[in-house]
């Protein structure tokens, strides 16, 4: 029932007005509050809708480029990622500073988010524009070049110490400045400077190690005057001490940036010096002959890579006037382990005559079918030549953002495993490459030479004229003595010799100085059958005795150590003697089709290893995989004392095969699991990688994102 009378006098309208006039007030109070609220809604509200759109822009630009560069794929290219990054980034900044974002940083309790947020999004605009920006630009001005320009223009590369230098200025600058920053209240604002802080710390500890190398660019590049490398081909088809036959090269020079890669060429129209360069050419021909000087394709008969390189540099320049001004600043040599690793991390090559080379059967390709496809000798060296120059193309082509992870772990791992070796003239040059993690310091293919972890070598040398060394399995066994037996003056050394062993100890070091004996079996095993023999080309099998592998082999003992006994069925004993505090033997050993052949030897380290005997020797490829030697593993049941035992154990312990890390069996995915164990024929040092190695820090942070990545929900 309504309260309010039908009928009023005026002094009864003027009551009501007066009673009903604080309501009105108050309701028209209430309006322009909700009004001046909604006008504070729609001017935030506003503001917030461009900021999220802007967020959500710069984070699946981010999200595109990680995608990219981690190799899980990205909706956009990655220039395209990089632009709307840039432009997102801006834009959120330059809103989040309008004033009524410093209304609320002033006058709540959200003062200390505001005040992160802007300053994480002005240090990532400092960024962005800056060395962000730069290296992009960089990056564009390098993409596209082809070895079949011939000549690339690699100048920009230059300007990288600039650049890198800049951004590690800027980068330190802004980590101080976000550390600096007091604690949000947002736990997703903590949460983002956090993560910002630690990124850039880990951005600036990968480009310290790059230092070295950036600052080096301008003069690998010729920006001092014109420099040559020599990179050849390896073919353990046709097996030499360092990995094979030297059978194509190519010269690439570089010139104030300009790069210029020659066509891949035959070594066999080499002429031949007179007489050995230098005077460890002379005294390496007594061990290995004078071939070791004399032709390029058997310079790789000497396993220490540095001075094989420098030989073959060397010959290289002795055949005309013009080689010889040039000035070769380095010798790369690769095998096709490494082409398969580089093929397997860029994608399949397609050749000129439709044959696909692929992750996995570019290996047996090279070693085998090659020669069954293409018999002639003329036919081979220029199919060779050619499909070497297309797979360099294809990988330099192919080098990008999204398999950047791959790529660095196919070079780190045949750096390690012997397939891809680098002489460098001046050799801090080779350090800055070591320094930055790419590469491991065994690219150097330097012998082993440290005496607390003792290392010796089986080197095997072709001497038939043939392809055969596909064909050819290895099996090693190291078995300690113990008791302070002297295996040498058994009658025999192995249950797989039948024949004494002969003494082969020449006293250069004194028996006071020597430590533990080994006895090592290796076994050789000639897979052909009499039917490939009769089937395959002569130019496979060989002439003079076809299907029989004729190996020369050296064995080397642990530097400071001694080869003491050496026995085989076989074969011919060609010697021994001391190089460079390596104690060498030599012997000539057939294996015919279908056999198999061992050759024991007897060796002590110095008395001052502290690790069990390891064996490296010459990478192995077939169809089992690649086999490099022992991986440390030994066979030891001595029977001694609790002290002599626990030193064993500890030995033992110490010599344990780990996982093969044979390019073969990784990134390239080779013909079949690896076979003994991985190479070590560099230096021995391990393997393990810092928290500032750039491979260990894309590994560990791909592990820790799924494909795609999803920064969203990385941020809480």
């Amino acid at each position: 029932m309504s309260t309010t009378p039908r009928h009023s006098t005026p002094k009864g309208h003027r009551s009501l007005r007066k009673k009903s006039m604080p309501k009105r007030v108050a309701l028209s109070v209430v309006m322009v509050f909700l009004g001046f609220i909604l006008a504070i809604a729609g001017v935030y509200g506003v503001s917030a809708l461009k900021m999220y759109h802007e967020a959500n822009r710069m984070m699946t630009a981010a999200e595109n480029l990680a995608n990219a560069a981690l190799g899980c794929g990205s909706k956009k290219s990655l220039s395209d990622s990089a632009d709307d990054l840039v432009d997102s980034s801006r834009k959120l900044n330059d809103e989040l500073n309008k004033p009524q974002w410093t209304f609320i940083r002033d006058h709540t309790a959200y003062g200390n988010d505001i005040t992160a947020a802007r300053t994480m999004l002005q240090s990532m605009n400092n960024l962005v524009d800056g060395p962000f920006t730069d290296m992009m630009n960089l990056s564009k001005s390098l993409s596209g070049f082809s070895m079949q320009d011939k000549t690339v223009d690699l100048s920009a590369l230059s300007t990288m110490p600039k650049i890198v230098h800049q951004a590690r200025a800027d980068i330190q600058q802004e980590t101080k400045t976000l550390k600096a920053l007091k604690q949000p209240k947002i736990h997703q604002v903590a949460s983002a400077i956090d993560a910002g802080t630690n990124g850039l710390e880990a951005v600036d500890n990968m480009l310290d190690s790059y230092d070295e190398l950036v600052n080096l660019f301008p003069e690998l590049l010729g920006e001092n005057g014109e420099r040559t490398y020599l990179v050849a081909v390896q073919n353990p088809a046709e097996i030499r001490s360092a990995g094979g036959m030297v059978g194509t090269y190519t010269a690439v020079t570089a010139n104030k940036g300009m790069v210029t890669i020659g066509d891949f060429d035959t070594t066999g129209g080499f002429q031949n010096p007179p007489k050995a360069f230098d005077d460890q050419g002379v005294e390496e021909a007594q061990l290995y002959g004078m071939q070791v000087w004399n032709w390029p394709q058997t310079t790789t008969v000497n396993p220490n890579y540095p001075r094989a390189a420098v030989t073959f540099k060397n010959l290289w320049q002795y055949q005309d006037a013009k080689n010889k001004k040039q000035n070769v600043a380095g010798v790369i040599m690769v095998d096709p382990v490494f082409l398969q690793s580089m093929v397997g991390a860029t994608g399949d090559v397609t050749l000129e005559d439709g044959k696909v080379l692929t992750g996995e059967n570019t290996v047996r390709f090279f070693e085998k079918d090659l020669y069954i496809e293409h018999p002639k000798f003329n036919d081979q060296n220029a199919y060779v030549s050619k499909a070497a120059k297309l797979v360099m193309n294809h990988i330099l082509q192919n080098a990008k953002p999204s398999n950047l992870s791959s790529l660095l772990k196919a070079l780190r791992d045949t750096t390690s495993s012997s397939h891809l070796k680098i002489w460098m003239q001046k050799q801090d040059e080779f350090d800055a490459m070591v320094q930055t993690g790419l590469i491991n310091e065994n690219a150097a293919g330097e012998l082993p030479g440290d005496e607390t972890t003792p290392v010796s070598g089986v080197y095997l040398n072709e001497t038939q004229a043939s392809k055969l060394d596909w064909y050819m399995q290895s099996e090693i066994k190291v078995t300690r003595s113990c008791d302070g037996t002297e295996a040498a003056s058994k009658d025999r050394i192995s249950d797989k010799v039948d024949y004494a062993p002969r003494s082969t100890a020449i006293g250069a070091i004194s028996t006071s100085d020597l430590g533990d004996e080994y006895t090592v079996e290796f076994t050789m095993k000639n897979t052909l059958t009499a039917k490939q023999v009769k089937d395959l080309p002569k130019f496979v099998t060989g002439k003079d005795d076809p299907g029989t592998m004729s190996y020369r082999m050296f064995i080397m003992a642990p530097t400071n150590g001694e080869i003491t006994s050496i026995a085989f069925n076989h074969g011919e004993y060609g010697g021994s003697m001391m190089m460079n505090k390596r104690h060498f033997v030599s012997v000539k050993i057939p294996v015919e089709a279908g056999k198999s052949v061992t050759v024991a030897y007897t060796v002590r380290v110095p008395k001052t290893a502290t690790k069990a005997l390891d064996i490296v020797n010459t990478p192995i490829a077939n169809e089992k995989g690649i086999q490099t030697g022992s991986n440390g593993a030994v066979t030891d049941n001595c029977a001694a004392s609790s002290t002599d035992t626990q030193q064993s154990q500890d030995q033992t312990q110490s010599a344990t095969p780990s996982q093969s890390s044979s390019s073969a069996s990784s990134s390239s995915s080779s013909p079949a699991s690896s076979g003994t164990g991985s190479s070590k024929s560099g230096s021995s040092k391990s393997d393990s990688s810092s928290d500032s190695d750039p491979l260990s820090s894309l590994k560990s942070l791909k592990d820790n994102l799924s494909c795609p990545v999803d920064i969203r929900k990385m941020m809480g």
